[in-house]
């Protein structure tokens, strides 16, 4: 069966309205606005996996710091911003960010031991090993921050 010339309606509701909510206005989408929590997060992310990737390209061989170290700055300078900019945010649904948050820990914090054993077991000694568990750290916050953010904006608040 065809439907040409024809439109699906939304579903109504109390009020009356198609797609309305039930406070009258259209219907909640969450916040789509470009956030800087969410720049930020990601940042530390990127910036994190490179100084790794920059370490790990080096091994078994000593790697030079200068790098890592400045992109391990760079993380923890934008891990900082998210946490100051999500803290700031009025009305946020920080239930729902936990709730996700800490699953998402969880298995980073999985991945990052897993990264450790790997850099310990292949004889990772001193100043590249530190750098290194820093940045898998910084990592392992921002995964969880980034995605349990993602979810919790779009949280409609309460009225």
């Amino acid at each position: 069966m065809a439907l040409t010339g024809q439109t699906a309606s939304l579903p109504t509701t109390a009020t009356g309205g198609e797609g309305a909510t039930a406070a009258g206005g259209p219907p909640w989408l969450g916040d789509t606005t470009l956030s800087p929590v969410m720049a930020c997060a990601v940042g530390a992310i990127v910036t994190s996996f490179i100084a790794v990737g920059f370490l790990a390209a080096y091994l078994p061989r000593k790697a030079p710091l200068g790098v890592p170290a400045g992109l391990l700055v760079a993380s923890g300078a934008l891990s900082v911003a998210a946490a100051v900019l999500l803290r700031r945010r009025p009305g946020f649904a920080w239930g729902v960010f936990f709730s996700v948050a800490r699953w998402m820990l969880a298995i980073t914090l999985i991945f990052a031991t897993m990264a450790e054993y790997v850099f310990v077991y292949d004889k990772t000694r001193g100043a590249p090993l530190a750098v290194m568990t820093i940045v898998l750290v910084l990592a392992a916050i921002n995964v969880p921050t980034a995605v349990g953010f993602s979810v919790a904006r779009h949280e409609q608040p309460a009225l």
